[in-house]
């Protein structure tokens, strides 16, 4: 039997399930996702085992999955739905940051509003069958995220990828109420829609299986016993910490902010074996490098795009450490639709010491936008430090910088992943001062991403990002 054909069969074989516990002081369920046997599980995995050693390709980060949502919103005869157009930008937003890192992005390509007493409080079953048969668009390509008032004190469930790219029930169904703007406290800023989705593309909860192996099937999660509610930090079940602060765990939104490396290739394994023909909807990384060179109290941004389409611009963004929102602070025009490799440069002056987050809000002509990776830079006592830009970057698999200082001091270099784990120290000594340091970043067994560069010396500390492209 084809493994697809036997997902299907243990789709329609088993009843979704709710797991009972609720958040602290909470009546709602986080997660309603069908539970999947460790039959199944091991079946899954040995398919993907045998996929990834015949496609090794499917687990390079080579630019962006673009998945078009059409998003479902049911409302009932009372009209008591509060899903406005601002929560759906919002929740497209959510889910752009969580998966941005992870080689995928969303945009919105529909909004239909529907009227169904039935379907409003929808839970599984029957109803949901009619609901997805009536409204689902183009499963293959596009994720169909359905927004009800669903009833049981549900939150949310997905489906997992099958191999039926056609199939009407695929999708995400989730609470209007835990949409960003929504009600559904501590779970209203978007982000049981991004576990659904975690779902959607193949993740299973970090607690499946419990402390027992395979456990999620992802090696970089630890083993935990049970779903987690609040925000354990530092809880332990398994003899290890519980991954608490996973999108995958049933914690709270404000506790929930990654996925791990391993649950990214995890995702593009079960993507490109299963959901081929959305995995196959590629965009070119158009933002090709973003740097931060510091001179004095002046911060000079420099990005670089290999093609742009309807490009009006970049608006430029800055927020201090222990801020917690961003502000503008200049614009920079874009160059429209081009092919062609495209170089620009923002100096933002006069910031006091401190660090720094920066990032890029390119903006379309139709208003559509998209936010780059964050950077950060240090602004200390002028002329106390020189940090040259990483060359080349993009770089595959080696890279070099140089550095100096004015007055003779120990400094450390490392570099770290997105997620602030060192992967390698580069550089650890103390330099003499006034001459230029070399080092060298080896990449060869490093998976591609976007890294930073972290300096720190005594009297100053500063950071750069890097991409390796593989």
């Amino acid at each position: 039997m084809r493994l697809d054909t036997f997902l299907r069969g243990a789709l329609f074989g088993v009843t979704i399930l709710a797991l009972s516990a609720p958040a602290i002081g909470q009546d709602y369920v986080r997660c309603s996702t069908r539970s999947v046997d460790i039959d199944e599980q091991l079946a899954t995995d040995a398919f993907l085992d045998q996929f990834i050693s015949q496609n090794p390709s499917v687990l390079e980060r080579n630019g962006y999955v673009l998945i078009p949502i059409a998003y479902h919103v049911i409302d009932n005869t009372s009209g008591a739905s509060p899903v406005t157009q601002q929560w759906l930008d919002d929740q497209t937003q959510v889910l752009n940051d969580s998966f941005f890192d992870h080689g995928i992005q969303f945009e919105q390509a529909s909004v239909d509003y529907t009227v169904n007493n039935s379907w409003y409080t929808c839970t599984g079953g029957t109803c949901e069958t009619a609901m997805k048969t009536a409204l689902a668009i183009d499963p293959a390509t596009t994720l169909n995220f359905y927004i009800n008032h669903m009833g049981g004190g549900l939150l949310g469930w997905a489906t997992f990828p099958d191999g039926c790219e056609s199939c009407s029930y695929h999708g995400v169904v989730v609470l209007d109420e835990s949409l960003p703007g929504g009600s559904a406290a501590p779970y209203n800023e978007g982000d049981t829609g991004t576990h659904e989705v975690g779902h959607f593309v193949g993740l299973y909860h970090t607690f499946q299986g419990g402390c027992t192996p395979p456990g999620d099937s992802v090696p970089d999660t630890n083993y935990e016993a049970n779903p987690r509610f609040g925000c354990p930090i530092g809880a332990v079940s398994c003899g290890t910490t519980d991954p608490v602060e996973n999108f995958m765990d049933y914690t709270d939104d404000d506790c929930m902010n990654h996925f791990t490396p391993g649950q990214a290739d995890r995702m593009a394994a079960q993507m490109a074996a299963f959901r081929p023909t959305m995995w196959d909807n590629k965009v070119p990384v158009e933002l090709t490098s973003f740097n931060a060179t510091v001179d004095g109290s002046d911060v000079t941004l420099d990005w670089v795009t290999a093609s742009e389409t309807n490009n009006a611009g970049f608006d430029v963004q800055l927020r201090p450490e222990g801020e917690a929102e961003y502000r503008s602070v200049g614009f920079v025009e874009g160059h429209g639709t081009t092919t062609e490799a495209q170089v620009y440069s923002y100096t933002v002056d006069g910031l006091r010491a401190g660090a720094y987050t920066f990032r890029l809000k390119q903006i379309d002509f139709d208003g559509a936008f998209e936010y780059s990776p964050e950077i950060e830079a240090f602004v200390s006592v002028p002329g106390g430090y020189v940090l040259e830009s990483a060359y080349p970057n993009p770089f595959n698999p080696e890279a070099t910088f140089r550095f100096g200082v004015r007055t003779s001091q120990s400094v450390t270099v490392e570099l770290v992943d997105m997620l602030g784990r060192s992967v390698g120290q580069l550089y650890s000594g103390t330099p003499e001062a006034n001459v230029m340091q070399t080092v060298r970043i080896d990449g060869s067994s490093l998976t591609s991403g976007v890294y930073l560069i972290r300096v720190v010396g005594e009297t100053f500390a500063d950071v750069q990002s890097v991409t390796l492209l593989k």
